[in-house]
């Protein structure tokens, strides 16, 4: 590789590894599962579900139309096209979240004898058939059989948590995506601003939990930018349009900008410096919605 090549990947990753994407834990490969544990971690049963998962891709088959021989035709889209995550707790519940602002929060139940899943959500219920398997890199892969024209393949995006309810994406943590149907007052901005805060610090939290080698916020983009460590905010003409979508009006997305970034430039903030930028900076966001929660 040339010196040129070298140093634009060091670039690269710099600015990366600057805006929260990539995050390293020591780079410690997960132990050999035993095989009877491997296998029961694909099977079609409740407890497999738990966790989150991400579109993988989407499959289709057209109706009368047939390859040269003679099989129906399918055809496969990858996941970007499709950028969703898919949450199963506990308690029964479940949430969808899109990159593009769409946000879904339901209830879910499972038939071990049938192998299928109901999504129960906005009064409608939705049962679907379910195929669990490993993917090439050894991360789980759940199939979901809409019908035998459609299917949906999901990839394992982060495992269950024990508290459940710290998970970012359950459902108590995600209500700052709802759009309200009315205009709120400043009181009830701060809350939808404190529960998006307390949303990004747990995506950090989880991150270490689950000894991840990345962090992504492509799910929740917002007003916070991570740093290196440090946290701060976007410029007010880059803030992203499913987070001011998430308020009433665009008027009342600045007022909560406004007030984070009042914030950040007035108050006084602890430093970290534990060498691992992830737990400073949850550290830093945990201290600045608990400043701002009690202001």
């Amino acid at each position: 590789m040339t010196s040129l090549k070298l140093f634009i990947l060091f670039i690269t990753i710099t600015m990366m590894h600057n805006h929260g994407i990539i995050y390293r834990t020591g780079s410690k490969r997960p132990a050999h599962r035993p095989r009877e544990l491997m296998e029961d971690r694909i099977k079609p049963k409740p407890a497999n579900m738990l966790g989150t998962w991400r579109i993988s891709g989407v499959s289709t088959t057209e109706q009368g139309v047939v390859q040269p021989d003679g099989r129906p035709l399918r055809q496969y889209e990858s996941g970007d096209k499709h950028n969703m995550l898919i949450s199963f707790f506990p308690d029964s519940t479940f949430t969808r979240v899109g990159t593009a602002g769409e946000y879904t929060a339901g209830k879910w139940d499972f038939d071990s004898v049938a192998h299928t899943i109901f999504l129960t959500s906005n009064r409608k219920t939705e049962e679907i058939g379910v195929f669990f398997s490993y993917a090439d890199n050894g991360m789980r892969l759940v199939n979901f059989e809409f019908s035998p024209n459609e299917s949906v393949s999901l990839i394992e995006y982060g495992h269950k948590l024990m508290r459940f309810q710290e998970d970012p994406y359950f459902g108590k943590n995600n209500w700052w995506r709802i759009k309200p149907a009315k205009s709120e007052n400043e009181v009830q901005i701060r809350a939808r601003l404190l529960n998006y805060l307390a949303h990004t610090a747990s995506i950090l939290s989880s991150a270490q939990i689950r000894e991840q080698n990345y962090i992504s916020m492509e799910f929740s983009q917002g007003i916070v930018k991570l740093y290196n460590v440090g946290v701060g905010v976007v410029k007010k003409d880059k803030i992203p349009a499913t987070w001011l979508g998430s308020f009433y009006s665009v008027e009342e997305a600045h007022k909560a900008y406004d007030m984070f970034e009042d914030y950040l430039f007035t108050a006084k903030h602890k430093k970290y410096q534990s060498g691992n930028w992830v737990r400073d900076d949850h550290h830093i966001l945990v201290d600045i919605h608990n400043g701002m929660k009690r202001k």
